[in-house]
């Protein structure tokens, strides 16, 4: 695999990372705001409690994905480190 191919994929990854955190951060604004209406009853809580318990899934899902991500980043970054090193019986310097 050649360098420029290497960086696109740790940008990619990093990219992902980004945009799960940007998702969970903004579901909890969104957590927030359905109970500011709730409290200024503009939103009556049934309804509230449907729309949070979505924003609720979609935070749980962009944990998960994010994690994933992330694990996989680590996972392969630590499988070059380990490899590199001879540690693995891999091919060290």
């Amino acid at each position: 695999m050649s360098i420029e191919v290497a960086i696109l994929i740790w940008l990619a990854i990093g990219i992902g990372i980004t945009a799960g955190v940007f998702l969970i951060a903004r579901t909890a604004v969104q957590m927030a705001s359905v109970a500011y209406r709730v409290i200024e009853k503009e939103l009556d809580p049934k309804t509230a409690g449907k729309q949070t318990g979505l924003l609720g899934l979609a935070m749980v899902a962009g944990l998960a994905a994010t994690a994933l991500v992330a694990g996989y980043a680590i996972f392969v970054l630590f499988a070059s480190l380990l490899d590199n090193s001879g540690v693995l019986g891999g091919g060290g310097q």
